[in-house]
């Protein structure tokens, strides 16, 4: 069996120092040789990342089918009631939309060639096993951008569950190491970065009307955490206007005259107008998740923002210092960084096109991504 470091080693989608060439250019490539006929179970409502995920399985060609994890009227900002509040304390979350019944009669009305499962904490370990009895049965891949270590990602459920997946897909790249996932039951691992979508994650073309209404010097998309409320405060109380857009920031409201809170959370073509419209981005780390990169990491400079990120070798890996993104590893460090950058017009523009150029040849969008996790399903084990 081919060991989970060994399988990181050879498909990683980080790739090594390259030089930013020609533009993006707008086709789909790197789409598998043969169409499959795949599900997908995971989150659908709009803000969902699962959904760009399926269009691009679309894009590449396959025929996809999707198990919806949640009630039509969800979304990120759902209030859970209290018996779904107490089953989350309990890790045993219960399952509203009927996924676990659902797939197994998707399966019975027609076969499929690979599951794909996102963010399935309420999949248990009884459906797997009756999918993987069956004669000609798909492959089962885990596709997760959560830190599965911390037992609060880690539902009781996916505990039971995890020797069971044919493939276990990650984007946290410390999830791999011998002493985590593996000493947990699963059996093969791809380590792959976050991803954009093309169709979202672009420049974005604004009116007046809307340039007035995003505009900032300096913007941070991204749910309260406290550490990263700090180094915003620092940046208001150093003299920067700061705008904040999230959920979870309600405690945060009128704390400093230069630190706007919006108090509402932005996605999809708004998140990329609001990057168009700020001089500088900012990207935090979540500690909770222990992230090395996130998603913002990867959509901000698709967008030709131009970002400032905390630094990190995985970070450092994908998008060249001070050329490709800017980096700063505490306070200080990140109100000097703005200071400086918001003085140098021509210099943001030159980082921000070198890192969108970067996202391109890079192959950090979502079809580079699954056409990787595809090939690395299907290939035989020694």
């Amino acid at each position: 069996m081919v060991e989970p470091t060994q399988l990181t080693t050879v498909t990683t989608l980080i790739q090594k120092e390259i030089e930013s060439t020609d533009a993006p250019s707008s086709g789909v490539q790197g789409a598998a040789a043969a169409p499959l006929n795949l599900i997908v179970v995971g989150e659908t409502f709009a803000s969902s990342r699962t959904v760009q995920r399926i269009r691009a399985f679309r894009e590449l060609g396959h025929q996809v089918r999707v198990i919806s994890t949640t009630l039509p009227d969800a979304s990120y900002e759902t209030r859970p009631d209290l018996l779904t509040r107490i089953r989350y304390r309990l890790r045993l979350p219960g399952d509203p939309a009927g996924a676990n019944p659902a797939l197994l009669q998707a399966l019975e009305q027609q076969p499929a060639d690979l599951v794909w499962f996102e963010n399935v904490r309420m999949i248990h370990a009884a459906t797997l096993r009756r999918i993987r009895r069956q004669t000609a049965r798909p492959r089962l891949v885990w596709y997760g951008e959560d830190d599965m270590m911390n037992r609060r990602h880690r539902t009781r459920w996916v505990e039971g569950a995890l020797p069971l997946f044919d493939l276990w897909v990650t984007t946290k790249s410390l999830n791999i190491r011998p002493d985590e996932l593996p000493r947990l039951g699963v059996r093969r691992l791809l380590f792959v970065n976050n991803g954009f979508d093309p169709a979202l994650h672009r420049p974005a073309v604004l009116t007046a009307e809307e340039r007035e209404r995003y505009a900032s010097p300096i913007t941070f998309v991204g749910t309260f955490e406290h550490p990263r409320a700090s180094s915003l405060l620092r940046l208001a109380e150093s003299g920067l206007k700061v705008r904040v857009w999230g959920n979870g920031w309600s405690g945060w409201v009128g704390r400093h005259p230069l630190l706007a809170i919006e108090n509402r959370p932005a996605y999809n073509d708004e998140y990329a107008k609001i990057i168009a419209a700020s001089a500088v981005n900012l990207c935090f780390l979540r500690k909770f998740n222990r992230d090395l990169q996130t998603c913002r990491s990867i959509e901000i400079p698709a967008c030709g923002g131009f970002m400032i990120h905390e630094r990190t070798d995985e970070m450092q890996a994908l998008f060249e210092e001070n050329r490709e993104a800017v980096y700063f590893g505490g306070d200080d460090e990140l109100v000097e960084h703005c200071r400086l950058w918001l003085a140098d017009a021509p210099g943001r523009t030159a980082v921000a096109e070198a890192g969108r150029r970067r996202a391109w040849s890079a192959g950090l969008r979502h079809h580079d991504m699954l056409a990787g996790a595809l090939d690395a399903a299907f290939r035989e084990e020694p």
